[in-house]
């Protein structure tokens, strides 16, 4: 991955990635992942052995079933499907990639983000959930069934339950068309006053570092604003949301990592030479402010002071 990719001349793929993540609403070592369970709070159950058929192939894969959530191996499913699958033992990360689409795991973590591979192309879905976080069991890697419909498009009919069978077929489509499918939770607005009206909460304008220009306004499943700043090759992207954690949607490791005061806000900041990531949370809010490029503390610090 090269960092993370940023909207620059256009939203539409980001757009269209996003609708994966609309569905909140609801390499290796070696071969193998390692032999042991993370210890995440999934809930894992007993559940009738399902069958699983990848395109047409009838496949000796098991299930699982964590908090109610039907769970496949992953590898084995993923590369049935033509992805590439790569695992980070330092991370504890696995990457999904058909060199058009990719997607990055972390065990125990309940936040998937499907994201283009193509060079070039810049897009990425908001942060989703899918009901239990990857685990690993017995060696191996599982991911909520689910998880293969944005990977595959987006279409619903991709993944089918009947009965004691799960079909995964990547071409196949909505008989009665679009109706079936997910919505868009990205709304493009023309304003921050227009923006703040659709989340219902006051946007401050940041003060951002001299020549970065807005240059989009989204709200995301009508909760999260989120507003673009570019410059050059680079985008300054800014989130406000109810709540506190870090909303910022980056999940890159940086080699620094620390927290500063400002003003009596605790802000974590994240990066390499400079700020890459800083997330804080202020009276009922959460902030995040990112740049692929990275700005100097003393920009962040002015963002934050001008949210306050």
């Amino acid at each position: 991955m090269k960092g993370r990719l940023f909207m620059k001349k256009t939203i539409s793929m980001m757009m269209a990635l996003a609708v994966a993540g609309s569905m909140a609403a609801t390499a290796m070592a070696a071969n193998d992942e390692p032999m042991v369970i993370a210890p995440v709070p999934n809930t894992q159950s007993q559940q009738a052995q399902m069958k699983i058929v990848i395109k047409g192939q009838t496949t000796s894969l098991q299930t699982i079933s964590v908090n109610g959530c039907t769970m496949v191996p992953v590898r084995a499913v993923a590369e049935a499907l033509g992805y590439t699958v790569k695992w980070d033992a330092a991370k504890k990360a696995i990457n999904l990639n058909t060199k058009e689409t990719q997607c990055d795991l972390r065990i125990g973590d309940n936040s998937y983000v499907v994201y283009t591979a193509i060079e070039g192309m810049i897009g990425m879905s908001a942060p989703f959930s899918l009901g239990a976080a990857p685990i690993i069991k017995d060696g191996s890697t599982y991911v909520p069934v689910d998880l293969f419909v944005p990977l595959c498009g987006n279409d619903p009919a991709v993944v089918k339950v009947s009965g004691d069978t799960i079909t995964i077929d990547p071409d196949a489509t909505t008989e009665d068309g679009d109706s079936g499918q997910i919505p868009n939770p990205l709304t493009v607005h023309n304003s921050l006053a227009e923006l703040a009206k659709a989340v219902g909460f006051d946007i401050k304008a940041p003060i951002v570092p001299a020549g970065y220009q807005a240059d989009a306004y989204i709200d995301i499943s009508g909760e999260l604003a989120e507003v673009f700043y570019t410059k050059g090759e680079d985008t300054l992207v800014y989130r406000v949301g109810c709540g506190e954690g870090d909303n910022s949607g980056v999940y890159e490791t940086y080699k620094t990592t620390k927290t500063v005061n400002v003003k009596g806000i605790s802000v974590e900041m994240r990066g390499n030479d400079k700020v890459n990531v800083a997330v804080w949370s202020n009276g009922g809010f959460a902030y995040s402010v990112s740049s692929e490029q990275g700005i100097s503390e003393t920009e962040v610090a002015a963002v934050v002071s001008s949210a306050l």
